[in-house]
């Protein structure tokens, strides 16, 4: 390798794993994701504010024995998307995004994936759009997506190893991808 150098300590930085909150993020990025300025959301340890405050996302976790709880959102996170954990905050369970899609179907887009197969209740409002619009129609300004915990039977007699697995232990929640989710957040 003729004239050519790479420093070995970009390769040790890539090794270690980031843990939350840890993540080289710029202080631009933060602040704008942090902002409420356009919208009503107040962030918290339990609410996500995505699109620069205009949606607040919650989400409570319930095991299949009925124990239920509050998720938390992990640090940082972007003005799109962002994690929630259930216990600890190194073990991200969700992955949230809200997307402005208003260019392509005039409608803005949830997308979710879970790494859990606890029950959740996944809740996504825009705080700048009324109940009802000037002339008494419903707007469109939250969703609540539910998703049934996961019980996980016993192997049965005669079931084999690779049949449980497929058909028991591999089962999970499906993505969320609902790009028609606000219609009313494009405006005329």
């Amino acid at each position: 390798m003729l004239g050519v150098t790479v420093p070995i300590v970009s390769f040790l930085l890539l090794a270690v794993p980031l843990l939350a909150g840890e993540a080289n993020v710029p202080a631009s990025d933060l602040e704008a994701s942090n902002s409420s300025q356009s919208g009503g959301c107040v962030e918290s340890d339990t609410v996500m504010c995505l699109q620069d405050g205009r949606y607040e996302a919650t989400l409570e976790w319930k095991t299949p024995d009925g124990e239920a709880g509050q998720a938390r959102v992990a640090r940082p996170r972007t003005r799109d998307s962002g994690l929630f954990y259930f216990f600890d905050y190194n073990n991200w369970e969700v992955l949230l995004k809200v997307l402005d899609g208003c260019g392509v179907n005039g409608h803005h887009w949830v997308y979710a994936a879970s790494a859990s197969d606890l029950g959740m209740t996944l809740m996504v409002r825009d705080t700048t759009l009324p109940d009802t619009t000037d002339d008494g129609t419903m707007n469109v300004n939250s969703r609540t997506y539910t998703f049934e915990p996961h019980s996980r039977r016993a192997r049965m007699p005669g079931e084999s190893e690779e049949d449980y697995q497929a058909n028991v232990l591999a089962k999970g929640h499906p993505a969320l991808t609902e790009s028609g989710a606000f219609p009313d957040a494009c405006g005329s």
